[in-house]
């Protein structure tokens, strides 16, 4: 495991939310995934500009955390007080991914400013918890793009953060109709 840098938790982020699957984006459903990745956009540069969110910390699981790492990448290269620090529950996180999620993951950890491996072992039971207690220790915010439904990594990481007193800013996964 690498040294993590250290900065006050008042200027860091981190990232949960759910798959995919559970959002009910399929591979071949580009729109829904650009919808919620501008929300997550917005929200990121809001906390950067309005709150002073430097540092954004990403357990790179498929779907919010990848969409979100990538985002902070390209917000970096704007702001270069921007951090991006990839938490990593073991070793071959992305064994079995489909190949378009896997090459993402790989081309994040080489522009992340910090990968950190909270193991030197492939999987085993547990890692991905410890990896979200992780996440939240680390940061005042949780940005969680959650359904609200228990069970689940995301639902364990938002009540993780209730349980710290963190501050949660939730997204949920679709946008509610705006009236007419």
């Amino acid at each position: 495991m690498s040294p993590l840098m250290r900065f006050p938790e008042s200027t860091a982020c981190s990232f949960t939310g759910h798959r995919p699957e559970r959002l009910g984006i399929r591979r071949d459903d580009a729109l829904s995934r650009r919808q919620l990745e501008e929300r997550l956009w917005n929200e990121i540069v809001r906390l950067h500009r309005e709150e002073g969110v430097d540092h954004f910390f990403s357990g790179m699981a498929r779907g919010v955390d990848l969409w979100a790492a990538r985002l902070v990448l390209w917000l970096q290269k704007g702001s270069p007080s921007v951090t991006l620090h990839c938490i990593l529950p073991c070793q071959e996180q992305d064994k079995g991914w489909p190949e378009a999620d896997s090459r993402l993951y790989h081309k994040i950890l080489l522009e992340a400013t910090e990968v950190v491996y909270l193991s030197d072992l492939p999987y085993t039971p547990g890692c991905m918890q410890a990896r979200n207690r992780y996440l939240v220790e680390r940061a005042e915010t949780l940005l969680a793009v959650y359904d609200g439904a228990p069970g689940g990594g995301t639902a364990y990481t938002v009540d993780y953060a209730h349980r710290l007193r963190r501050r949660i800013v939730l997204l949920p996964p679709t946008e509610p109709p705006r009236p007419q």
